[in-house]
């Protein structure tokens, strides 16, 4: 087997995956995959501020504060003042953490319909396999927190996360 073609088969993969999951997961066509993340994202880090949020969402300090407005007027977030007075600490209400928590989940229940049709030796391997991509993506600890933006931290905790575990070696190097 060629390496485009593995390539190219990766890509094909990724990209039917991800639309899949974005359209089943949507409570509404205007729902974005940006909201869904910023909330697991606050809830992985309570207090974070827009830039941090901003950083681990890979979106412009604008974009970010339009979207923490949206959240906080449907009642899933709520800012508080922050360590200065420029900043604001972001915080999940109890529909937020209920509204993530089910999201997140939810995904992680779709992907498995994914998986299903593999082998658990095929599991396996995949897993080593994607752990070995996510791991050479992250170069920097901002990496690892973009990449698992939408992660279920129950089924994937920070201690087994290979993109964590490749930032905080960089960090001690």
């Amino acid at each position: 087997m060629s390496k485009l073609r593995t390539a190219n088969l990766l890509g094909a993969l990724a990209g039917e995956i991800t639309n899949r999951i974005e359209r089943q997961g949507k409570l509404h066509p205007n729902e974005t995959s940006s909201s869904i993340a910023a909330l697991n994202v606050i809830g992985f880090y309570e207090g974070c501020s827009n830039g941090a949020l901003s950083r681990a969402l890979g979106l412009s300090h604008t974009a970010t504060v339009r979207l923490v407005d949206k959240l906080e007027l449907s009642g899933l977030v709520r800012s508080e003042r922050g360590t200065d007075k420029r900043a604001v600490a972001l915080r999940l209400t109890k529909l937020g953490r209920e509204r993530a928590r089910a999201v997140i989940h939810d995904r992680c229940l779709r992907l498995c319909d994914f998986i299903d049709v593999l082998t658990p030796r095929q599991r396996g391997q995949l897993d080593d396999i994607a752990e070995a991509l996510l791991k050479s993506m992250v170069n920097a600890a901002q990496d690892a927190d973009h990449i698992c933006r939408l992660c279920d931290g129950s089924a994937c905790p920070t201690r087994r996360c290979p993109g964590h575990h490749k930032a905080l070696a960089l960090e001690t190097a």
